[in-house]
């Protein structure tokens, strides 16, 4: 395993021990910069199990007994008895073997409802699929199009946002203060948005809170790029697929194997 080198150490290791009596002598001093330094690296000189976190930067590792939070390029390293909790999941986080099923997302549990996002949908399924998507984007179209046949068993839940530029801003406001919803939703699996109306530029004319929660939203999820899904088992894909029929019975079977 390649060597991870620790240049600061923040947290203490080791917390200081209650003294026991009025004599000072019993009270441990505070170690300083070097020592704890000196003692994370040599605790990591042997790494066992590494998990990266789905946050940007950020790996839970274990070596022997110690437990320890490090930045990927090495630079910082949280130590001690700290303890990290999903929030998402609902529980602490105390080991490798504890982030089980940590990259799994499911919306509704934190508090995002696809509904109330820049949203249109396709089938009437019992199954849940949210796809963020741009309209410009030439992968989302190649799912979007695949999406009508598997209707009759999933939902698909499109939401748009922005983010190939200007253009891609104009049109999402133009699929969301449409009035007629068939007709954008239309423009949208066809990639066609010539003949949607003009965008009435006054105030109160559009609602773009959806939107703007749409925004938002990617920033809360680090979603980074488009198309970006999340699906039944809430294990998430992201990137273009050629036969999303394939990948939607791959998830089954991952969500019947616990995966």
């Amino acid at each position: 395993m390649k060597k991870i080198m620790i240049l600061i150490a923040l947290v203490s290791l080791s917390s200081q021990a209650e003294s026991a009596g009025p004599d000072a002598s019993q009270v441990a001093k505070p170690k300083i910069d070097s020592e704890m330094t000196a003692e994370v690296k040599d605790v990591m000189r042997s790494v066992d199990e590494v998990k990266r976190l789905p946050v940007a930067g950020l790996s839970l590792i274990k070596a022997g007994d110690k437990t320890f939070l490090i930045t990927d390029n090495g630079h910082f390293v949280v130590a001690g008895n700290f303890k990290l909790v999903d929030m998402w999941q609902g529980k602490v986080i105390g080991s490798v073997a504890d982030t089980k099923g940590i990259d799994k997302i499911d919306l509704r549990k934190i508090g995002l409802n696809p509904g109330e996002l820049s949203t249109f949908t396709i089938g009437k399924g019992k199954k849940e699929v949210t796809i963020f998507v741009d309209p410009q984007c030439n992968y989302c179209h190649e799912v979007i199009i695949q999406l009508e046949p598997l209707g009759k068993e999933y939902t698909f839940k499109l939401v748009l946002i922005p983010v190939l530029g200007k253009e891609s801003a104009e049109i999402s406001k133009k699929l969301m203060c449409n009035k007629d919803k068939d007709q954008s939703l239309k423009a949208l699996i066809a990639k066609d948005y010539s003949k949607l109306p003009a965008l009435v530029h006054q105030e109160g004319a559009c609602d773009l809170k959806p939107l703007q929660k749409a925004v938002v939203a990617t920033k809360l999820l680090d979603i980074q790029g488009v198309p970006y899904l999340f699906l039944p088992s809430h294990n998430t894909f992201k990137g273009g697929v050629k036969s999303f029929k394939t990948l939607l019975e791959k998830d089954l079977e991952d969500e019947i194997n616990g995966r």
